[in-house]
């Protein structure tokens, strides 16, 4: 009989592996212990907690990296479409700005074409009677030009301007002075009844004198920058 003793000292748990020697077509027989055993175990535990491991991030990255991915794509679609409102804003802005630059460049057109309506509407150009009349070169130190007009008809003024004196002349009653604000003034004698004041605006064809039957006869000079020049150099005989 086997004492306590005994069976204690007895070696269990050895595992048998058997090995085909493929040359000689004999079975071979190798024993492991325990130790080696629960060695290979544990590395097999470790190798499947690693694996484990590993797969669990692995997982969790592939989770991570699908979310950016979606949030990559959330944020593609909502610049794209912002870059959609961005250009049709432009095309908006660009069509109101070749708007605003017509509207513009038609206002500079008109403003010039006015500008130079004006300066011509104050270019003592003008037949200074509202009738026919004779015309001859008065002698002088200052070039003049006499005007026999017919009775009933008008002294006007042959551009726009401000009456700047009404004063009583050696050779007319009244001398009427116009300054067209561009340099240029225009005088007028006659000895009608005077139709204007001092201060007055007036515009080409305004009424200065009503001509009488014994005030048929006008002189009519121009100055330019306070010098007398010859009227016939501007005057537009159409009568």
């Amino acid at each position: 009989m086997q004492t306590e003793g005994s069976r204690r000292k007895r070696k269990v748990n050895y595992m048998l592996m058997l090995f085909m020697d493929s040359k000689e077509g004999r079975i071979r027989q190798m024993g492991f212990g325990p130790v080696l055993v629960e060695s290979v175990a544990v590395i097999g535990l470790a190798v499947v907690v690693t694996l484990a491991i590993l797969c669990y991030r692995g997982d969790k990255k592939i989770e991570a990296l699908t979310a950016e991915t979606q949030q990559q794509k959330k944020e593609i679609e909502d610049l794209t479409e912002e870059k959609a409102d961005l250009i049709s804003l432009r095309e908006e802005l660009s069509n109101k700005v070749t708007i605003l630059s017509d509207t513009i460049n038609q206002k500079v057109e008109e403003e010039e074409i006015m500008e130079q309506e004006r300066a011509q509407a104050h270019m003592p150009v003008g037949f200074p009677l509202s009738s026919s009349a004779s015309l001859e070169e008065a002698e002088g130190d200052n070039p003049m030009v006499k005007l026999n007009g017919s009775e009933g008809s008008s002294v006007i003024a042959s551009a726009d301007g401000t009456i700047t004196s009404i004063t009583t002349d050696s050779g007319y009653l009244h001398c009427i002075r116009i300054d067209h604000g561009n340099g240029y003034h225009s005088i007028y004698r006659n000895d009608g009844d005077v139709m204007v004041k001092e201060g007055d605006e007036v515009v080409r064809g305004a009424i200065l004198y009503v001509i009488g039957e014994d005030s048929t006869e006008l002189g009519y000079q121009i100055m330019y920058e306070e010098k007398y020049i010859d009227p016939m150099g501007l005057i537009n005989i159409d009568g």
